[in-house]
């Protein structure tokens, strides 16, 4: 269920990253980075112990790696600890997207009716914030429409333009007011 550019997955759950993020065991994630991506690793963490770094720095570090950085591996990381962490999530849409199809990956679309009664079992045991994310990180084939309208309170985008009101009908111009002054020249 995973895409080739995971930064992307991330891109609607931006306002939502330091929830995600606080969910995850830190000490977990900084040993990932350390191991996969150096870099990051020296740019954000180096020189500190993983209990001496708060929250707060981790989720900044994060967020600049994720979305200025761009950071493919970061992103990588966060979803495969996220799928770990969540993993009863996980499990619960993994099955429900196979009553389609077993193999998930070969899934082009699942039909709005289909996703509506996913979403509705799996709000049945789990946050919304959370669904809306295995969602996205995991790149369920559901339409933006019922992405929209279920997880992100908007109502889905009309499918055609509404038409464009019909102009008044042409009318013939009032008369000027009548004065006893004479015209200018």
């Amino acid at each position: 269920m995973n895409s080739t550019n995971s930064t992307d997955n991330f891109i609607a759950l931006q306002d939502d990253f330091d929830h995600l993020v606080r969910t995850l065991d830190l000490a977990m994630l900084i040993e990932h980075i350390r191991r996969l991506d150096s870099m990051a690793f020296a740019r954000h963490f180096k020189g500190y112990r993983p209990q001496m770094l708060g929250r707060k720095r981790v989720v900044d570090a994060l967020h600049f790696e994720v979305f200025k950085r761009r950071n493919e591996t970061v992103a990588e990381v966060l979803i495969l600890l996220w799928n770990q962490t969540h993993r009863d999530l996980y499990q619960a849409m993994l099955a429900l997207v196979r009553t389609i199809r077993e193999d998930v990956e070969n899934i082009e679309k699942i039909e709005d009716a289909k996703a509506n009664d996913f979403i509705d079992e799996l709000l049945l045991n789990f946050d919304k914030q959370d669904v809306h994310a295995c969602i996205r990180l995991n790149e369920v084939r559901f339409s933006p429409e019922v992405i929209l309208a279920r997880f992100l309170g908007g109502e889905a985008p009309a499918a055609t333009p509404a038409p464009a009101p019909e102009p008044a009908p042409a009318t013939e111009p009032a008369p000027a007011p009548v004065t006893d002054e004479p015209a200018p020249e």
